[in-house]
């Protein structure tokens, strides 16, 4: 049983554990897995196919009470599985789903039995035992709008050898999934920004032809610039470059650019797997076995052309240097004049170079930017394992094993501007023989401009856009060993033990492209990373029962775990568990667990270069947030042109961030109580209740404040010296050019709820043939009463159990966290037909207080799903089903609260009704 490493069944488990069933699974008709984890109310929503440019390299995550996958551990048939990053997590999609035959998932804090990690619990995946013959499936799957095809093929073969001493399986599978894009369905085809409290069709100020922001006394000082609208404009916030260089009025948000509909709402995926467990016993009492997984995965996500703040590298932040701009024979003569015009603003010293700050440009001519990652991973394991009495009738388990393992992505970035390049091809001049050349012909430079829509042909575009290519490689090796049995005899029973050891290495590296060691991107440009850390265990757990068939005392015992870790990097730590079940008869059992768990940071918190990206987001100094009168006068501080407020328009949907590693981390500690009953009424047969209360906090959490954090602390303080407001860097336009912040040991999390559960299985004589048939119902909710985090002390916790907006959720990766998922199913059974109907309900959202938005509330949403299975007979099945039976769309909620696709694309189900079928044949 997962979460002990002595044996039982999850209702007498002490730590509340959720069995998913291979039906489940099967039933499901899922082409990856973390779809069918994502439904049970325990775990929140963790990176899923559906999160694009947010979803990093596509490791597909479980997420335990919303504390973050990176505290959710992994396990396959009980050990660590392959991990897929630099956090060490496992990518869902490499684990063999044709072989599970269950998923275990223990919500309690489990360190003190498998080590850092499981601080929020442990989801195990138990891999089918002994197989033997030949099964094949074929699943294919569609959208009620024809795309998102996928096919999934698995074949399974096994038998017994050495006159049944033996058995060997082999699976091998392979998924290919097609892409959605936003662009195909109504809610996410055009971003909604927040403007005068409602929601409007807006985008990026990232525009092609180019933007340049400028502050309202810059604008009333152009010369040769018509500022006048041609049509409606909320607000002019700088100018940009139309037909032959032409410079026009930028109004927000109505010149924005739309980029959504050229993003992925579900991400392509080309995925073989090859796995193969055999065992082989060498006499009666030892058994040697073996296990090999192989998985290649490829997926990629998409999004619109290339956006950038154009740079010249080592000039200052956000600025780009045109040389010689008054001749510059690459510049079209409506940019040259426009530029000569106004020296005052963009050459003010003089020198025949102009300094253009905080633009931004859409490189429209280059289609799309894609980035494909091609993950490789493979995981040995070799053991030897057997029993023996030692004597008193007390029988001793063990099990002795090595992992090695190995996972390398290769990540190719296309269509992306080189802005070392750019700068070289914006330095152009007129050769001897008329021809228009670079001044610095390196690398088979081509002039280009970026001012004027169309004005980067296509051998420009082929020289300022090198293929980006980079990898990671991440190895693991394992060895363990322990042992489990029993001691001595009690009146009330056998008292158990179970002690081992264990050492782990885990090393990572990080190439990057030669042009990003060179800083060719500016500020995106990224670093190499390496970094390792071993760490030797040794753990025990028993299991004393004190009385049996007593009065009022059918069971009572305790048990306990201890574990000490000794890191390379943070040194020796310990973590324990004490639990107690007490069972007053043999249809009522309360129990109850305390755990004290530890997070090691993993290689990317520790190592992990500082880096800068992209994140959605409001400026506090915006009109739409309505800063008061003292916030207004921070934000003059800050840089905001006095003359724009209290009218300030924000240029884009967000603003850059920059973060990174620390490698002076020390280990997060959490503390985790539970609390249930599990019970069953005696005169209802086959009726069973399970009710736990969960209390979960982690302090010293590795985080960093995000930009939203910052800026509403910043602005709740309005002290320019507060740390939080030095972390904002305005350009001198007013917008935001970065938030800066790292990763610290700063955080507390909380999180405590109450799961209920209730599964009632009976016959009824309605079945085909006239045989009886049977149905089987389940209820399981989990109602989470808060998901709270603190990063700055004196500023309270933020409480995100049900709440959006205010650095809850938000999009680009962070998901929102329901305060109550509940999913109900009824399934109906009798001979060959198997039938299943399931309700999902996600519970609503509201806006936090002294947030403002156009939207106020996310409203309750319901999904139901229907499959059925037929056996024709014992060789042949068929199976069909449809998930989101009524096409229940998304709620829209914007880009300021849900990023993107306007809505929450790892919480909801944004892909509509969809369709599956297939069929399995097994001999």
């Amino acid at each position: 049983m997962t979460g002990s490493r002595l044996a039982r069944s999850d209702l007498s488990a002490p730590s509340p554990t959720t069995v998913v069933t291979r039906e489940d699974i099967v039933m499901s008709g899922s082409a990856t897995i973390e779809n069918v984890l994502n439904e049970f109310p325990q775990l929140a929503a963790g990176n899923t196919s559906s999160v694009n440019n947010g979803g990093g390299s596509g490791v597909l995550t479980a997420n335990l009470r919303g504390l973050g996958a990176t505290r959710t551990l992994t396990l396959v048939n009980g050990r660590r599985f392959m991990p897929a990053n630099s956090d060490g997590v496992v990518d869902l999609a490499s684990i063999p789903d044709a072989l599970i035959e269950n998923v275990e998932i223990i919500t309690g804090g489990a360190s003190a039995v498998y080590g850092s990690d499981a601080v929020a619990g442990a989801v195990n995946f138990i891999l089918r035992k002994d197989f033997e013959g030949i099964e094949a499936a074929y699943t294919h799957g569609q959208t009620a709008e024809g795309d998102g095809a996928y096919d999934k093929f698995d074949l399974t073969l096994g038998g017994n050898f050495a006159d049944d001493r033996g058995n060997a399986v082999l699976s091998i599978s392979r998924t290919e999934r097609d892409a959605i894009l936003q662009g195909w369905r109504d809610f996410s085809r055009v971003p909604l920004d927040t403007v005068d409290g409602e929601l409007v069709p807006g985008g990026s100020g990232s525009v092609p032809g180019t933007r340049i922001g400028l502050s309202g006394a810059q604008l009333d000082s152009l010369v040769g610039v018509d500022l006048a609208p041609s049509g409606a404009c909320s607000a002019i916030t700088g100018i940009r470059f139309g037909e032959g260089g032409t410079p026009l009025p930028y109004c927000s948000p109505q010149d924005a650019y739309n980029y959504a509909d050229l993003n992925y709402l579900q991400r392509p995926l080309e995925r073989t797997q090859v796995t193969a467990l055999a065992n082989y016993k060498i006499n009666d009492a030892v058994e040697a076995y073996g296990e090999a997984y192989y998985s290649n995965s490829r997926n990629e996500y998409q999004q619109a052309p290339d956006s950038f703040t154009p740079v010249t590298p080592g000039a200052p932040s956000s600025t780009l240097l045109v040389p010689n701009y008054a001749i510059n024979p690459v510049l079209l003569p409506n940019v040259r004049r426009f530029l000569s015009d106004n020296t005052h603003i963009f050459d003010p010293d003089g020198d025949g170079v102009a300094e253009i700050v905080g633009s931004g440009r859409r490189a429209d001519e280059l289609g799309p930017r894609f980035y494909t990652y091609e993950r490789v991973s493979y995981n040995l394991v070799g053991g030897l394992r057997g029993d023996f009495e030692a004597g008193g009738g007390h029988w001793w388990r063990w099990d002795a094993f090595m992992q090695e393992q190995r996972t390398r992505t290769d990540t190719t970035n296309n269509n992306q501007i080189n802005q070392a390049r750019l700068s070289q091809a914006l330095d152009a001049t007129v050769d001897a023989d008329g021809n228009l050349v670079c001044v610095h012909q390196a690398s088979g430079c081509v002039p280009a401009s970026i001012f004027g829509l169309g004005s980067i042909d296509a051998d420009a575009a082929a020289f300022l856009t090198p293929q980006r290519a980079s990898y990671e490689i991440f190895d693991r090796t394992v060895a363990g060993a322990s042992m489990s049995g029993t001691l001595f005899d009690l009146p009330a029973g056998s008292v158990a033990l179970a002690f081992g050891a264990e050492y782990r290495k885990d090393e990572y590296r990080f190439q990057p492209s030669a042009m990003d060691v060179s800083g060719d991107y500016g500020a995106t440009s990224q670093s190499p990373m390496a970094g390792e850390y071993s760490v030797r265990e040794l753990f025990a757990e028993f299991r004393v029962p004190l009385l049996a068939d007593a009065r009022f005392a059918h069971d009572l015992a305790i048990e306990g775990a201890a574990r000490y870790s000794d890191y390379s990097t943070i040194g020796g730590v310990n973590t324990w568990k004490l639990g107690a079940e007490w069972a007053p008869s043999d249809w009522f059992r309360l129990r109850s667990a305390f755990n004290v768990a530890i997070r090691a940071p993993s290689l990317n918190e520790l190592y992990a270069p500082r880096t800068r990206g992209f994140t959605a987001g409001v400026d506090p100094c915006t009109a739409a947030a309505n800063p008061n009168a003292a916030q207004q006068q921070l934000c003059i501080q800050q840089g905001v042109p006095a003359a724009d407020l209290p009218n300030f328009t924000q240029g884009s949907v967000g603003f850059e961030r920059t973060t990174g590693g620390n490698p002076d981390l020390t280990e997060e500690k959490s503390e985790t109580f539970t609390v249930g009953a599990v019970f069953s009424i005696p005169a209802v047969e086959g009726l069973n209740f399970a009710v736990d209360y969960f209390e979960v906090e982690v302090e010293d959490a590795i985080t960093s404040i995000t930009a939203n954090q910052m800026l509403a602390d910043c602005f709740s303080r309005v002290d320019p010296a507060a740390p939080s407001c030095q972390a904002i860097v305005r350009l001198p336009n007013g917008q935001i050019d970065d938030v800066r912040s790292t990763l610290q040991n700063i955080g507390l999390l909380k999180a405590s709820g109450l799961d209920f559960q209730v599964d009632y299985g009976f016959a009824v004589p309605w079945g085909i043939g006239g045989g009886d048939g049977r149905v089987s119902l389940a209820l399981l909710t989990s109602w989470l009463f808060e998901r709270s985090m603190e990063v700055i002390a004196d500023q309270g916790e933020l409480d995100c159990a049900g709440y959006m907006g205010g650095g809850c959720g938000g999009g680009t990766g962070n998901i929102m966290i329901p305060d109550l998922k509940l999913n109900m199913s009824a399934g109906y059974r009798s001979g060959p037909l198997s039938l299943r109907l399931q309700g999902r309900m996600i519970d609503k959202f509201e806006l936090r207080p002294g947030i403002t938005a156009a939207v106020t509330e996310s409203p309750r949403q319901w999904y139901f799903d229907a499959n059925a299975a037929y056996d024709f007979n014992e060789h042949l099945q068929l199976f069909a089903g449809v998930d989101n039976v009524f096409d229940r769309q998304p709620p829209i909620l914007g880009t300021a609260l849900a990023g993107d696709a306007n809505t929450d694309v790892g919480l909801y189900d944004v892909l509509g009704r969809r369709y599956f079928f297939g069929l399995r044949v097994k001999f």
